[in-house]
């Protein structure tokens, strides 16, 4: 395990103090933040160009929100003690990828001196089989930086056409982020789709470009064929319409048993009668650290007064004054600190998402309002 911060100060001093280094803000009941501390030992001893300490996100949670860490495991990556990119979860090849992307003009000057003049590498996306190339080459002195990266036309291209029926959402099937992923998912599942995703919180660039790529402004976005379909509530039509549930391809029975088993064991491994009655209580419900009028911690302030500028009718509960709540419910959603915000009963997430989804024309219309005379 690398360098634990277990303060601002230390987090402060590391940050500065290092030229290049990843910052990896984990939570001590999930096993994945396990393996990236492994994973971590092993990037830096094959690629050595980087310096690396790990934060525990609820034991430093005003670290967390200034940072707005909102699951874990996430990795920040600072170059000279600024943020210049992060990945959430663990996907090992992303990661490896853009420390090598993020580095590579030094790593090239330092292998020029070394009379090195083309070096190649490769990364995997393990969670959908995309191979990127990066060459590297010295040219009379000169980066043609146009060489090193595809026009993200193409790669937005790629990854659409990757699979038969491809969805791009927020988080992964069996760890959703947004109640729309969830329920796309859901319906996909429901009639045996053979589906591949997309995380687009994983890639800023994919998910700002592909919105206008596809002329589509929200997410999930599903595409069958390299064509899209549309979002949640055109999927839900579509799907009444037999004709467009043969065109989709279909998984295997040994595969579906397999897919079912799972989704059978999640639900009963994460399902609470009392959260989900909490959950439900009301239709836009709110769990965060004291009251609406006395919050006790900066984030559910912001939260809050996002919600009162557009005039939103919620409901809060005060995870402080219940800690089996508090634990439990961070099991439940898959996200580490609070505050979390719910939407008939599904997940929205904290305070950055709510203010991403706010751009949403659509989302807003969702969400309950207070009558003018309240």
């Amino acid at each position: 395990m690398g360098k634990l911060l277990r303060s601002n100060e230390e987090f402060d001093q590391f940050i500065n103090t290092t030229n290049y280094c990843l910052v990896y803000f984990k939570a001590k009941w999930l096993e994945m933040c396990e393996h990236l501390d492994n994973l971590m030992l092993e990037l830096k001893d094959e690629l050595g160009c980087f310096d690396f300490a790990a934060v525990e996100a609820e034991e430093l949670a005003e670290l967390s929100s200034a940072y707005k860490v909102d699951a874990a495991p996430t990795v920040i990556i600072f170059k000279a003690g600024k943020e210049i990119d992060r990945v959430r979860g663990f996907d090992p090849g992303d990661l490896k990828m853009k420390i090598i992307e993020h580095n590579f003009v030094e790593g090239v000057a330092n292998m020029t001196r070394r009379s090195v003049n083309d070096v190649r590498c490769s990364s995997y996306y393990q969670n959908f089989k995309v191979v990127s190339h990066f060459s590297f080459q010295n040219l009379d002195g000169r980066l043609n930086y146009n060489r090193f990266f595809q026009n993200i036309d193409e790669r937005l291209k790629s990854l659409i056409n990757q699979a038969p029926l491809m969805l791009f959402m927020k988080g992964t099937p069996d760890s959703p982020k947004c109640g729309f992923s969830k329920q796309i998912v859901i319906l996909l599942r429901g009639i045996n789709a053979d589906f591949s995703t997309f995380d687009v919180l994983k890639d800023e660039e994919v998910r700002q470009k592909l919105k206008r790529y596809s002329n589509w402004p929200s997410y999930p976005q599903l595409y069958l064929n390299g064509e899209l379909i549309g979002g949640l509530d055109i999927v839900k039509e579509e799907l009444k319409n037999p004709l467009f549930r043969n065109r989709l391809p279909k998984m295997q029975a040994s595969l579906k048993t397999k897919s079912i088993s799972k989704i059978l064991i999640n639900i009963f491994q994460s399902s609470s009668n009392r959260l989900k009655e909490l959950i439900t209580q009301a239709p836009l419900m709110l769990f965060m650290k004291g009251r609406p009028e006395a919050s006790q911690c900066q984030v559910s302030k912001s939260i809050i007064e996002l919600l009162s500028s557009i005039n939103a009718d919620y409901s809060t509960f005060d995870i402080l004054e219940d800690e089996k709540i508090e634990q439990e419910l961070k099991e439940y959603s898959k996200l580490p600190t609070y505050p979390q915000l719910y939407l008939y009963g599904e997940l929205v997430g904290g305070s950055d998402v709510l203010e991403e989804e706010l751009k949403d024309p659509n989302f807003l219309d969702k969400l309950p309002k207070k009558r003018s005379n309240e």
